[in-house]
């Protein structure tokens, strides 16, 4: 059985070279990222050819993504380097450490986000602090003062007023869990509100992405729409606007997050962040929330962060790592993600491999269970309500049959029925009923494929999400829409020979290449999903049961 989930990985000093990148593609490697925390672009250049190269000479389809360094909350130079918080000890946040015992931060416009009562976690939440006053000089005071008089004044002439007090310059904090910190500590503001920012290295590396015609960005600390469209609106003046991978990863995200699937074009799970922002408790459960999520909207969903961490210097991962990717792939997961460990662990290939293995006895286990249903929980028909909720296809016979409710149930047999019901036929599509009939066409007909033609990923998508049992194959005339399918789950991508302008000739294109590599054989039947008419590139809305014939 061909593994359904995609493998991940980021490459670094462990993984830049031809030989090596070589024995991880061939390892089952599906994704390539890029962190732009680290190197340079002429670094990352180089990589980029050397995946492109590789990917080339084995006529594969391997997306490249650029995750974004985002904004950075860190601790300032300590006067000593370092310094022992003790628990119960009251310390004093501030721009500028110039008196003893206070504790610089590295942006001095962290302190006017905060406020009474909320957290400050430092190195990952093994440090927590408590705001517990907000301090003022004399100067501040003295400016507060002024401001507020010359509020009134302007009030009462029936102006607006405008003048404000001068920066804050320093918050007490109470020591809730102490321990050692030191310089350059990562911070985060779990219970504050920050203001979302794009760099002017952001900038330069989406730049930089267009220029490379890379083909996913990976964005941080995104909690709204418009985050994800800034970032939209930056590449597309660059001359392409890239997708955006929304990274949740904060308090905020997990609150707006049917906001963020709806606007994110792909969506990861980053548990390193989110399980310092939010309780440690709660991130298994986020994980399954934003995979269903994902799910519902045809959204690719990759969980990342410490998956086989123990490989960075062991060739073997850990009991608790293979159940981790194993229950990943069970909660439908797209992609899994190797960070550190093919980035600059001592086992890149090794990581790669393993991941391959748990995926694909993860998969095999599920189909035994499943009685031949793909893992990933609830199958988008029944779930989504594409037949069930509507009474779709009343008269026709078994579906009919079933009844609203029935339908729903018994489409969605062998998966987890708990997933949101759409709750009228109004919410669905005709793309997303078309796709939902194709795989259920797919999964009672002897089916060898389900084809999908798209021009711009979308059907791949809409079909992937049902989680058929038959492969699922993309045919695009759009390398750049092959790449990017790559990442979505169970999708295998080719290219087509020709140019097609109808539905017939897509047909025929499809049937000589699938014969032409092996893929079927004649007297096979396929199912094919496709928009026409193609000149107008619609989304989902035809479907095409075939029997290849040959060249008799």
């Amino acid at each position: 059985m061909e593994r359904r989930a995609k493998i991940m990985a980021t490459l670094g000093p462990a993984s830049s070279n031809d030989e090596v990148l070589a024995r991880m593609l061939d390892a089952g490697l599906d994704v390539v990222r890029l962190n732009l925390s680290h190197g340079t672009h002429d670094s990352h250049r180089e990589l980029i050819r050397t995946v492109r190269r590789q990917a080339e000479a084995r006529r594969r389809f391997i997306p490249i993504v650029l995750d974004l360094m985002g904004p950075r909350y860190r601790l300032g130079d300590l006067p000593d380097g370092r310094r022992l918080l003790e628990e119960g000890t009251t310390v004093r946040l501030v721009a500028d450490a110039r008196e003893k015992g206070d504790l610089p931060l590295g942006r001095a416009d962290l302190l006017e986000h905060l406020h009474q009562s909320e957290r400050v976690l430092i190195d990952g939440g093994l440090i927590e602090l408590e705001v517990i006053e907000l301090e003022v000089t004399e100067l501040e005071a003295a400016e507060l003062e002024a401001a507020e008089l010359e509020a009134a004044e302007l009030e009462a002439a029936g102006l607006e007023a405008s003048a404000t007090a001068g920066p804050r310059r320093a918050v007490a904090a109470r020591v809730l869990q102490g321990g050692p910190v030191s310089s350059r500590k990562g911070i985060n503001l779990p219970d504050s509100t920050l203001p979302f920012e794009i760099s002017d290295k952001d900038r330069e590396d989406i730049l930089f992405a267009v220029e490379e015609g890379l083909d996913y960005l990976a964005a941080s600390y995104v909690d709204r729409a418009e985050n994800l469209e800034a970032l939209r609106q930056i590449s597309r003046e660059a001359g392409d606007e890239l997708p955006v991978i929304a990274k949740l990863e904060r308090q905020g995200s997990i609150e707006r997050l049917d906001e963020l699937v709806e606007s994110a074009d792909a969506l990861m799970v980053a548990r390193g962040d989110l399980g310092v922002e939010v309780p440690l408790h709660r991130v298994p459960v986020l994980q399954k929330e934003i995979i269903a999520a994902g799910r519902r909207q045809g959204k690719p969903v990759i969980v990342a962060t410490q998956m086989l961490e123990s490989m960075m210097g062991h060739p073997r991962p850990t009991r608790a790592e293979a159940s981790d990717v194993a229950n990943a792939v069970f909660d439908g997961a797209d992609a899994l993600m190797l960070s550190g460990e093919t980035a600059a662990g001592e086992y890149p290939v090794e990581a790669v491999e393993v991941m391959a293995r748990i995926v694909a006895e993860a998969e095999g286990y599920d189909l035994r269970v499943r009685g031949g249903r793909p893992a990933g929980g609830p199958r988008a028909i029944g779930a989504m309500g594409a037949f069930g909720a509507m009474g779709a296809f009343g008269a026709m016979g078994a579906m009919g049959a079933m009844g609203a409710a029935g339908g729903v149930r018994a489409l969605a047999a062998g998966g987890d029925e708990k997933l949101e019901r759409r709750e009228s036929a109004s919410a669905l599509t005709v793309a997303e009923v078309v796709s939902a009939a194709g795989v259920f066409a797919a999964d009672r007909l002897p089916v060898r494929q389900v084809v999908a033609f798209s021009q711009g990923g979308f059907t791949a998508r809409m079909i992937a999400r049902s989680r058929p049992e038959a492969p699922v194959l993309v045919f695009t005339t759009d390398p750049r829409v092959a790449r990017r399918a790559q990442l979505v789950w169970g999708v295998r991508p080719l290219l087509m020979g020709a140019e097609v302008e109808h539905h017939d000739e897509v047909v025929e294109v499809v049937e000589r290449q699938l014969l032409a590599a092996g893929l079927a054989e004649p007297g096979e039947t396929i199912v094919i999903l496709m928009g026409d008419p193609i000149e107008e590139r619609p989304l989902t809305n035809l479907m095409r049961v075939h029997t290849l014939r040959g060249d008799g």
